[in-house]
């Protein structure tokens, strides 16, 4: 189970990440504006928020991606479902050996430039569906302590550093991104300072604002 609880965290986190790099690609292949998932993500963007570079990522469009990645958790994940709400709350939750597991966690932080890329999240509550035991029982244990324990599930993922502390988990992504966003030249210049929630929604806050898109679509024509 608590395999299960840093591997989900972990996508969500990659999912961040494939929202800067998934901008760059539309603008470079015409066939990736037909993407389904880049569409509502598309649409979900405001005419204040682009002149302002902050973009907005539906909870819609990150369930989507959970559904289409479903073949790739070899069984162990099952119907993932991700609740956003304010404050910089999530509630993370999936089919488990011991049933359905629930994350109630906080971003602390992400940051993503061309010299680095991490996110902080603190997994605030941990919970399994209808066994208030067991939930219980789950409040004392830390997510470092299970990973002394049983070992990072993450840990030969290549280019991908992920540490615990409590019940906090960081993540360092930067050389993962360095041979694939980093290497466009879009992709060097997209920062994300910060990632705030609201009811259904993420919001990026970047420095790629509404004319640096069109620059690089008109580039992109020419």
């Amino acid at each position: 189970m608590v395999i299960d609880v840093k591997k989900v965290v972990f996508i969500f986190l990659t999912l961040l990440l494939a929202v800067s790099a998934a901008a760059g690609a539309a603008a470079e292949n015409p066939a990736a504006q037909a993407n389904p998932w880049l569409e509502t993500v598309w649409k979900a963007q405001t005419i204040d928020g682009l002149n302002s570079g902050l973009w907005i990522i539906p909870e819609e469009a990150i369930n989507r991606y959970f559904a289409d990645c479903a073949g790739s958790y070899e069984g162990k994940i099952k119907n993932p479902s991700l609740r956003l709400a304010g404050d910089n709350s999530m509630y993370i939750s999936f089919d488990s050996s011991v049933g359905r597991v629930g994350l109630t966690c906080d971003i602390k932080q992400f940051v993503h430039n061309r010299d680095e890329s991490y996110a902080e999240v603190y997994v605030r509550k941990k919970e399994v569906a209808d066994k208030p035991v067991l939930s219980w029982m789950l409040k004392f244990i830390p997510l470092g302590a299970i990973a002394d324990l049983f070992g990072n599930p993450l840990k030969d993922m290549n280019q991908v550093d992920a540490r615990f502390s409590g019940n906090t988990l960081k993540v360092n992504f930067h050389a993962l991104v360095a041979k694939s966003l980093l290497a466009t030249e879009f992709g060097q210049k997209v920062e994300i300072g910060s990632i705030t929630t609201r009811e259904g929604a993420l919001e990026l806050h970047t420095n790629i604002k509404a004319t640096d898109v069109l620059g690089m679509l008109l580039g992109y024509q020419r």
